[in-house]
């Protein structure tokens, strides 16, 4: 017969399996300069896939292994979630990114129906490359200096990025009238911005080098001379 010690730990090691089951697979997220970068590396794209899985090596160690336990049974328990609000934007705050959501989807398209190009652009930025597809549009503009601008197009019901937000704010502010949220981020000498606006039916990334300020003025200029739209 197994001593009431014996048990409890019985106990506790069956719960801790089934609770290390309910815990997610960690997505490693790069920091805004990194995803600014391998935008340029995209050259694919019919519809948005699920992401991948991020793969592991070796074991845990297991008190790290007791403390993710632990940290899922609290939150399973408390059901406590960290909400990221803004004026027309919502997201789940993780410990280093958010996962964003655009508040209102009612009415706007299922799928891409025009796909949208800048009509204005700074001196000597060309455009570079492009994908369509049914749910994101993707846009490269470069100039000869290699500084890039991308625009990306969402569908709203698919428009959740994983956006670093490792000293980085985010700040509310409009495109044009528009709800919108933007952010920079500063290093080694180099500034990186990203703005999201939601642009009635579509939801619009814009992001590249300079100021939050400089890349919020660009959308704005593009937002009130319209996009160059296609089928």
């Amino acid at each position: 017969m197994l001593s009431g010690e014996q048990l409890l730990k019985q106990a506790f090691s069956e719960v801790a399996a089934i609770k290390y089951e309910q815990v997610p697979e960690c997505r490693h997220i790069f920091s805004l300069r990194y995803r600014i970068r391998k935008n340029k590396l995209l050259r694919s794209l019919e519809r948005k896939s699920a992401p991948e899985p991020r793969a592991h090596t070796g074991r845990f160690r297991l008190k790290y292994l007791v403390l993710a336990i632990i940290m899922a049974c609290v939150l399973v328990l408390t059901g406590g979630v960290i909400m990221f609000w803004a004026d027309g934007f919502k997201g789940i705050v993780h410990s280093d990114h958010i996962r964003l959501y655009v508040s209102d989807i009612e009415g706007s398209p299922e799928t891409i129906e025009k796909c949208c190009f800048l009509s204005v652009l700074p001196e000597g930025f060309t455009l570079e490359h492009y994908t369509t597809g049914y749910s994101m549009n993707f846009i490269v503009y470069r100039n000869n200096e290699g500084e890039d601008i991308f625009l990306i197009q969402y569908v709203k019901k698919e428009f959740d990025p994983y956006v670093n937000n490792v000293d980085v704010e985010f700040t509310e502010t409009t495109v044009n009238g528009y709800k919108a949220i933007y952010a920079e981020h500063s290093k080694d000498g180099f500034t990186d911005s990203i703005i999201f606006w939601d642009s009635e039916d579509y939801v619009f990334e814009m992001s590249g080098s300079g100021s939050k300020e400089y890349i919020r003025e660009l959308a704005e200029k593009n937002e009130m001379s319209g996009f160059i739209e296609t089928e």
